[in-house]
């Protein structure tokens, strides 16, 4: 036998016990080298013949333990049968690395002739037979391989592999750490061999075996992603993951959100299905964040501000989601952490570990290529690149164009460079760089040529080297951000040089301590300094908007903060301030002093309150302030006072509810000027336009409820996000109170992801939101000097366009090959054929509506190949 099963000693032999019975001392014929034992519960009465083994594959040598020079004796406890079948078997005393999972696996296979009691009847019986490891008693190899998940080439460790040859023989062998496994001492000759593991799917390999050499082979095992999932107990609920100052925040991992309808697999899209964001017209992808506009919400990755995280019309992020670990989207009362800011924001944390492997993928679909390579570099580094190239500019541009002008759909593309290294003191040293270009243009066609009508281009690069690490090896961590980079914004008619631009040349530094909370230690701090910095301007020339506008002005927006978190019992405190401070060398100046407080209160085991207060503050831009803009050096920070209020609630083990009200006031908002050109975060204004000077007269008022139920079940995610809400302005004091351009009283998604079996999946997205307000036209005058007409606008902000419906639906097959996957995707948007107005316009003489309407449906196939 290859590994000296040595069945060396029956030690006891035990017939089906009955009730009350005690069990015997072992026999006296029990040799002594035995080192057998009865357990002590274990009734049984002597028998005169003990069961005889007739079949017994040898056990497998672990592989690690091998390669260690390691041996061992396991003796295991057989529950046999009466037909002679191992019904049973347990390691009486484990001895470790590997050899107990051996023994249990090779004698799950033995088979015996019966006991027999003293009529010669077959019974039951419990022996304990030694299984002894000898390295030096293997014979020689026969079949060397290792094991990998297919798609992935992971070592799969444990694989259980059984081999059946000539005449019903059998082998045994376990996969070690590498994936590795050895069979010794096959005979010559045809053997199957046949590998299987928890979630993987069988796999069976016909060999032949000689005696002249040892058969090397390579097996890939695929992965049933249903079964791995009904076989995982993980919840993906990540709000309690770790503790948070902000009571609104909401977590996202890019492994919950890659499958969902709407997404095309963009981590960051899913943000805009969340509670408290209105769906943004067009789908322009500008995040309208509990009542307030775009331009009062901020993006950030790793706490550094960008300038904006869509590409056209919101399909893709601007940084490529495999190297986002989880995108914390906070609607409103962020943590002194942020500031400048009045509305919410969204935060892209990148990956704050090593990647456990090499990696890689290659994405096509309908608008887009993208290309991700990640790779180690020994056991401290990584370094990754994407990139990534739209033609939707091919696609949408015969949609979007008509008549005498041909839109062309704006193409785009972005890139990033990663570096990552573990130092041997443990700090983790991160280095970033990307890039980002979104161009766009309207041609005017004549039949001699096409001419450039008007251009539009955004665009911005950035690099960033961040250190995370402990402060001397104590309790305090430190979190180190350096960021440096460009900014561009251009707009141009007739091809020609710029008509209006913005300008920014941004450093940003940010240095934050922190201490978290621990169960010996109930007191936690934050204390940190967010330095931004740069050159900035800006130029508007365009005379049928007004007259000449440009500026230039270095800028600094220094800002310290500090926060405690005290926990007393189930409550949970969390004071802080902030002070941001805005000078331009123009001479203009100003200071804010934000203070905050954050409460949680865990009133059960499934039940959390929570409750936020405090002061945010925004800064006005450098052509608000610009005397020679005609700006207002006399400009004051606008302000915020935010409260929320909720609870949190699980109910059951993966359904989790949260229902959250806010209440906020707005003071000191700039406002006038809106005859000007300028650069719009959504569908152009229409009018009436307050055209008086820059003044802080503006005050608003934003309330609403925001719902939310996630379900993260084994094969299945879903999410209802429900928010009711009202936002109004009042722009001067003497003006009525009105809507606020993007009120949207109602907005319900709901989107559903199901596994299938075979690697299928099938998801639903369903959009439900109210109208924007808009300002009706009542009537209309020819103007003669004009040639044009001119419009009669009735109340303000009194009309909505109908409810805005939609339902999407999602389709995913993936198939595995040895060394790579394949996931192919069906995303159809809007297939319900909705006609839905995006923005609001008349014909030429304002006698009727013409307003601009969804796109019709358009599947988007994908596939994504990964390695």
């Amino acid at each position: 036998m290859a590994l000296l099963p040595l069945v060396f000693a029956l030690a006891v032999a035990q017939a089906a016990p009955e009730d009350g019975q005690a069990a015997p001392p072992p026999p006296a014929e029990t040799p002594a080298e035995t080192p057998a034992e009865t357990p002590a519960a274990a009734p049984a009465t002597a028998l005169p013949r003990l069961p005889v083994l007739r079949e017994a594959p040898a056990p497998p040598y672990p592989p690690d333990a091998l390669a260690a020079g390691k041996e061992a004796l396991v003796q295991v406890e057989l529950a046999i049968s009466e037909e002679g079948r191992v019904l049973d078997a347990r390691v009486v005393e484990p001895v470790g690395d590997g050899f107990d999972e051996a023994a249990l696996l090779a004698v799950q296979a033995y088979r015996f002739d019966p006991a027999l009691d003293a009529e010669g009847t077959p019974t039951s019986a419990v022996v304990i037979y030694g299984l002894a490891f000898r390295a030096d008693a293997l014979p020689p190899p026969s079949i060397e391989g290792r094991v990998f998940e297919a798609g992935r080439r992971d070592p799969l460790k444990d694989i259980e592999l059984r081999a059946v040859g000539p005449d019903g023989a059998q082998g045994l062998a376990l996969s070690g750490e590498d994936g590795a496994f050895t069979f010794f001492g096959l005979s010559p000759g045809a053997w199957t061999l046949t590998a299987t593991g928890p979630t993987l799917r069988p796999l069976t390999q016909a060999l032949t075996v000689t005696a002249e050499k040892v058969v090397q082979i390579e097996l890939y095992l695929v992965r049933d992603s249903r079964e791995q999932s009904l076989a995982s107990d993980e919840v993906l609920v990540i709000e309690a993951e770790r503790p948070s100052a902000e009571v609104s925040e909401r977590r996202l991992t890019a492994e919950e959100v890659r499958y969902l309808p709407g997404t095309s697999g963009d981590v960051v899209r899913v943000v805009q299905n969340l509670p408290g964001v209105a769906r943004s017209p067009l789908g322009t992808g500008n995040l309208i964040i509990r009542g307030t506009a775009p331009e009062d919400s901020a993006t950030y990755v790793d706490g550094s501000p960008i300038p904006l995280v869509f590409h056209f019309a919101g399909l893709t992020a601007v940084i490529n989601s495999d190297v986002i670990e989880e995108v914390a989207y906070v609607p409103g009362n962020p943590s002194v952490r942020y500031g400048r800011v009045l509305g919410g924001l969204v935060d892209l944390r990148t990956t704050r570990t090593l990647p456990e492997r090499s990696r890689g993928y290659a994405s096509v679909d309908l608008y887009q290529s993208t290309l991700f390579i990640e790779q180690k570099v020994g056991d401290r580094s990584a370094i990754s690149l994407s990139g990534r190239r739209s033609y939707i500019d091919a696609v949408l541009s015969p949609i979007l164009s008509g008549g005498d002008v041909q839109v062309q759909a704006p193409r785009y593309y972005d890139a990033q460079l990663r570096v990552l290294h573990r130092a041997e003191s443990g700090a983790f040293w991160d280095g970033l760089f990307f890039l980002s270009d979104d161009r766009f243009r309207f041609l005017g066609l004549s039949e001699e040529e096409e001419s450039v009508l008007a251009s539009f281009s955004d665009r911005f690069q950035r690099g960033r080297l961040r250190r995370l690490g402990s402060v001397g090896g104590g309790p305090w961590t430190s979190e180190t951000t350096l960021g440096f980079g460009p900014e561009l914004r251009d707009f141009s008619f007739g091809g020609g040089n710029s008509a209006a631009f913005e300008k920014r040349l941004a450093l940003s530094l940010r240095q934050e301590l922190t201490l978290p909370l621990a169960p010996e230690r109930p007191l936690g701090a934050r204390f940190g300094v967010d330095l931004l910095a740069g050159q900035e301007s800006f130029f508007f020339d365009e005379a049928r908007f007004s007259d000449s506008e440009e500026g230039e002005a270095l800028y600094a927006k220094p800002a310290v903060y500090g926060e405690l978190t005290a926990r007393v019992g189930p409550l949970t405190l969390i004071p802080g301030a902030r002070a941001d401070a805005l000078v331009y060398d123009s001479g203009y100046s100003a200071l804010a002093l934000d203070p905050r407080l954050t409460s949680r209160l865990v009133v059960g085991p499934t039940t959390t309150l929570k409750a936020a207060t405090g002061r945010y503050s925004s800064q006005p831009t450098l052509r608000q302030v610009a005397p020679a803009s005609d700006g207002n050096p006399d400009l004051t920070f606008p302000w915020a006072l935010q409260t929320s209020v909720g609870v949190e609630q699980q109910l059951g083990g993966r359904l989790r509810g949260e229902v959250l009200g806010f209440y906020n006031r707005l003071y000191d908002l700039v406002v006038g000027r809106e005859d000007r050109l300028r650069f719009f975060s959504g569908p152009p204004p229409v009018g009436p336009f307050d055209t008086d000077p820059y003044a802080n007269d503006g005050v608003g008022l934003i309330y609403g409820v925001e719902g939310q139920l996630r379900y993260t079940g084994p094969t299945a995610v879903g999410l209802l996000a429900m928010t009711f809400s009202h936002s109004e302005r009042q722009d001067r004091p003497d003006d009525p109170v009105e809507l606020f351009a993007y009120d949207q009283p109602v907005v319900i998604n709901a989107l559903w992801s199901q596994q299938l079996p075979k690697n299928w999946r099938l998801g639903g997205r369903l959009r439900l939101s109210s109208g924007n307000p808009y300002t009706p036209v009542v009537n209309r005058v020819y103007d003669q000097q004009t040639r044009s007409f001119q419009p009669i606008y009735g109340e303000r902000s009194s009309e909505r366009p109908p409810p805005f419906f939609s339902f999407d639906i999602r389709i995913d097959k993936t198939y595995t090959f040895k060394k790579w996957k394949l996931d192919t995707y069906l995303d159809l948007q809007n297939a319900t054929l909705s006609q839905n107005i995006e923005v609001v316009s008349w014909t030429y003489d304002y006698g009727d509506l013409d307003p601009i309407t969804s796109n019709p449906p358009l599947p988007v196939f994908g596939l994504r190949g990964e390695w």
